[in-house]
């Protein structure tokens, strides 16, 4: 279990340093107002730093050390700016050099002799100085991050995800009108003119048949996810050594339809042979256009809001499966007919959302919409929850599991909630609005269910079934990516 250093930049302008065990949590607290005292009165805050720590102990100790520091060495410390900390540090206490620190493995070491001001223990120093001792974030040598764990096939963990982000420039040029965040879909760009440009990158990895139609659609769909329409694409497209040329010709025709279906314009992009690669992969990446008023903000789901959710789980990753490893299905028991179905899942009933999102936007005002990916639609309950600071409760018996998914999971063992689950859509709209979403997205030929309600974040991200409620399981990683690595498919 990790403990967390964290630095909250204030609406004022000011620092706050807090500690806690769940970083993901604490920090949706804060920007929901649910902290009192310091913060509650100075927002919206910001998350420029996390550094993570073993025990309580050192983190705490690591807490009081930087809230004694002055505003120069904070923003250093955000800013990674080793030299000009350890400048500080020296313009400080009157040192030309550092002492050794305390025999605590975990907190950064620093070079010779003392530091006494500015640290709440005179033994400790401040994020390891050494150039011979590099010392991460973590509190951990190179050496030993090396040695720990590697990461799981998959997302990146959302804590170790929000350190990162934590380190990206606020916009200067006035014109990023959404950027970069956990829950986030898609970026929005003022151009300038009356339309706004939403700008999405997604790789796919999982899938190597039909991997060019996978692109295009999976980046498409989180651009109607903001309300707009998905019109310009560009590709890289990656070949390992060895590919024959038949096919990079299939996955450039298989873009080429999918763009055409869609009515989106082949723009740009790159091809390679790359070395050492073992299979093929394509990011792509989309641009579309929303008019002003038409922007759908994933921060923009209110409590009371209904939640809707169209076609049903788990739609991609039952095609996946079937497609990646349906030998593996059927020896586990899976018939041969059913793996063949669910490889037609990706077209029927399809993994595309741009449909039934422009339906809705056109019947109603669509406070949110995110569409489940990679961690299926437990992930996204979160996700979406998190961006919008609230919580979510869903009733079980309204989420539709489709037929083949419900039987693969039986067969593999795998949860339909952590299932990659592109091809539906989780909708938002005021309870007033839901009917009529509900029917303009019919009346389109999508099928979709009301499965529950946005509430406030103290509520949680709860399950209701089976006469109880229960927390929404969390998954490491997406139950497709486990099965794959597990069965070296």
């Amino acid at each position: 279990m990790s403990f967390y250093v964290y630095i909250l930049r204030c609406a004022d302008g000011s620092y706050y340093v807090g500690h806690t065990e769940d970083l993901e949590k604490r920090i949706a607290e804060h920007y929901s107002g649910l902290v009192p005292g310091y913060t509650h009165n100075r927002r919206p805050v910001r998350l420029v730093f996390a550094d993570a720590f073993p025990s309580r102990e050192q983190a705490l100790e690591r807490e009081r050390q930087v809230k004694g520091w002055s505003r120069a060495k904070k923003e250093a410390l955000i800013k990674s700016n080793w030299e000009r900390l350890k400048r500080l540090t020296k313009a400080f206490s009157g040192k030309d050099e550092l002492r050794t620190a305390s025999a605590q493995a975990s907190i950064p070491s620093a070079p010779s002799t003392s530091l006494r001001a500015g640290f709440a223990d005179p033994g400790m120093a401040p994020f390891g100085f050494a150039q011979d001792r590099l010392r991460l974030r973590s509190g951990r040598t190179a050496s030993a991050r090396r040695s720990a764990a590697p990461l799981q096939v998959g997302k990146l963990p959302n804590e170790m995800l929000a350190q990162l982000l934590a380190k990206v420039r606020p916009d200067k040029s006035g014109r990023v009108i959404l950027g970069p965040g956990i829950g986030r879909d898609a970026a929005v760009i003022d151009a300038g003119g009356p339309r706004l440009l939403v700008a999405k990158s997604d790789p796919i990895t999982f899938a190597t048949e039909l991997i060019g139609w996978y692109a295009v659609h999976i980046n498409a769909n989180d651009v109607a996810c903001m309300g707009a329409r998905p019109a310009w694409f560009l590709a890289t497209i990656l070949l390992p050594q060895g590919a024959a040329a038949e096919l990079a010709e299939s996955i450039f025709g298989q873009v080429l339809e999918a763009c055409q279906g869609l009515e989106i314009e082949l723009v740009g992009g790159h091809t390679e042979i790359t070395y050492r690669l073992e299979r093929p992969i394509v990011v792509g990446a989309l641009l579309g256009e929303v008019e002003r008023e038409g922007l759908v903000r994933p921060t923009g789901a209110r409590p009371g809001d209904a939640l809707l959710l169209t076609k049903g789980i788990a739609i991609e990753g039952t095609a996946v499966l079937a497609r990646e490893a349906g030998t593996a299905l059927v020896e586990l028991g899976l018939a041969s007919k059913l793996v063949e179905e669910a490889k037609g899942y990706i077209f029927r009933p399809g993994i595309s959302v741009v449909r039934e999102a422009m339906s809705a936007c056109g019947a109603v005002t669509v406070h949110a919409m995110h569409d489940p990916t990679e961690g299926g639609l437990a992930t996204a309950l979160y996700e979406m929850a998190e961006a919008s600071g609230l919580g979510v409760r869903v009733r079980e018996d309204d989420i539709e599991v489709l037929p083949l998914t419900r039987d693969i999971c039986a067969a593999a063992g795998l949860d339909a909630l952590g299932l990659l689950a592109s091809g539906s859509l989780l909708i938002a709209v005021a309870e007033e609005d839901c009917q009529r979403a509900v029917r303009a997205i019919e009346e389109a030929g999508v099928p979709v269910r009301r499965i529950g309600r946005l509430v406030r974040a103290e509520e949680g991200v709860i399950i209701e079934g089976h006469g109880q409620a229960r927390t929404v399981p969390r998954f490491a990683r997406d139950e497709v990516a486990r099965f794959l690595a597990e069965r070296g498919a």
